[in-house]
């Protein structure tokens, strides 16, 4: 961990990528691993680079971020606090879809486990993008982005009514006759997890 951390920094792009993906395959491992990315101090420096470097390597710091916040609050919580979220949202108004993707991916798992976190994601503006991103062609995309915005509608009424206010159903809800089944499978979890709330939201699905 301790010699891939310099290489982030390296002259050479795909050095810096290849890192990146080390660490994230590193993290996605095991919680213990993920924990030695937050220790030896990783987070603000990969942070540091989603606003700075090529596509490539966005996408490979977004892989490591969520690498780290999927294993537990706690260690989502230090993705949130090394002021990953802005640099996050930022990626999803990014032209490449890849980055889009990467970015959703790991908003959706920090935003999954709890309804504090979920909340942070809420107030980093990226429901609005989320929504965006369910619009755009790709079916990786429009999956990742109908998953991500049922991690954020699950835990309460009113993080589900935010959803519901950037106008999430009326792109949701015609893609359930969509072709692709892992589409229509992740668009009617987001429905159900925003209807389960209430009498109120339920009528709105």
């Amino acid at each position: 961990m301790a010699l891939l951390r310099p290489l982030l920094l390296d002259n050479v792009p795909s050095i810096q990528q290849s890192a990146a993906l080390a660490l994230g395959r590193l993290a996605n491992f095991s919680d213990d691993l993920a924990e030695a990315v937050v220790q030896n101090e990783i987070l603000p420096q990969l942070v540091y680079s989603l606003s700075e470097q090529n596509r490539f390597y966005k996408k490979a710091a977004a892989f490591v971020l969520r690498a780290v916040a999927k294993h537990s609050p706690a260690l989502a919580q230090a993705v949130v606090d090394s002021g990953a979220l802005d640099s996050l949202v930022a990626c999803l108004e990014e032209f490449e879809p890849g980055v889009k993707e990467a970015a959703a991916w790991a908003l959706g798992y920090i935003a999954g486990h709890n309804a504090e976190l979920a909340q942070t994601v809420v107030d980093a503006g990226a429901i609005g993008c989320l929504v965006l991103c369910v619009q755009e062609p790709e079916l990786s995309l429009k999956r990742i982005s109908a998953s991500a915005l049922a991690d954020i509608a699950k835990h309460s009424p009113e993080q589900a009514q935010a959803v519901v206010d950037a106008g999430a159903v009326a792109y949701l809800a015609p893609l359930i006759v969509h072709p692709d089944s892992k589409l229509k499978r992740q668009v009617c979890a987001c429905l159900g997890q925003i209807a389960k709330h209430s009498v109120d939201l339920a009528e709105v699905v």
